[in-house]
C-alpha cells in the first residue's frame, strides 16, 4: 500500500520534531507544530500503512498567497520521491484555496530541495542574505556562520492551465 497524506494530529507531533531535529539545524520545536495546528495553519503529514510518519508539511495562508513553511521527509527517505508527493498535496491545497501564488524559501545549499521546486514551476524570485544560521564545522575547519535563503514563487495561474 501507497503512503498516504493525511491531516496533521497532536499525536503525530513528538516524531514529525524528532525527524525536525534531524534534519535542520534550527528545528522547529514540537510547540511550534502545536501552534501550527492551534494556528489553523495547513498541516499535513505522509504516513505509510502502519500509521509511521515518512514526512509533513506545513502551509500558511496569508491574503490571496500561500507559503510554504516547512516540509521535509524522513532522512532515511530523502531522493525517493516521497518530497515530491508532499509538494504536490502542497500545490492542490493552494489551488483548493484558490491562491494565486505559492511562496517559499529555501537554504542556498539545499540543491536537491532547489531542483525539485524548479521542476515543479518555481523561480527563483529574490535572496535574504544571511539569513539562516549554519553550526560550526571542526572537521571541514568551518567556523559558525550564516546561509542565503533564496525565495522562490511558483504563480498558481499558471501552473494551473
Amino acid at each position: 500500500m501507497a503512503p498516504t497524506i493525511q491531516p496533521m494530529q497532536a499525536t503525530d507531533i513528538p516524531r514529525i520534531a524528532e525527524i525536525e531535529a534531524s534534519q535542520h539545524h534550527v528545528p522547529w520545536s514540537a510547540q511550534s507544530f502545536a501552534d501550527a495546528l492551534r494556528c489553523d495553519w495547513h498541516c499535513r503529514v505522509l504516513k505509510d500503512e502502519t500509521d509511521v510518519v515518512l514526512g509533513y508539511c506545513v502551509t500558511m495562508t496569508a491574503g490571496d498567497d500561500e507559503e510554504l513553511l516547512t516540509i521535509t521527509v524522513r532522512p532515511d527517505l530523502v531522493r525517493q520521491g516521497y518530497g515530491k508527493q508532499l509538494m504536490q498535496e502542497v500545490l492542490a491545497g493552494a489551488q483548493e484555496r484558490h491562491a494565486g501564488q505559492l511562496f517559499l524559501e529555501v537554504r542556498e545549499s539545499n540543491l536537491g530541495a532547489i531542483r525539485l521546486y524548479e521542476q515543479m514551476g518555481f523561480k527563483i524570485a529574490g535572496m535574504r542574505k544571511n539569513y539562516y544560521p549554519t553550526p560550526a564545522d571542526p572537521a571541514m575547519q568551518r567556523p559558525a556562520g550564516r546561509e542565503h535563503a533564496l525565495l522562490m514563487r511558483l504563480s498558481l495561474a499558471q501552473s494551473a492551465s
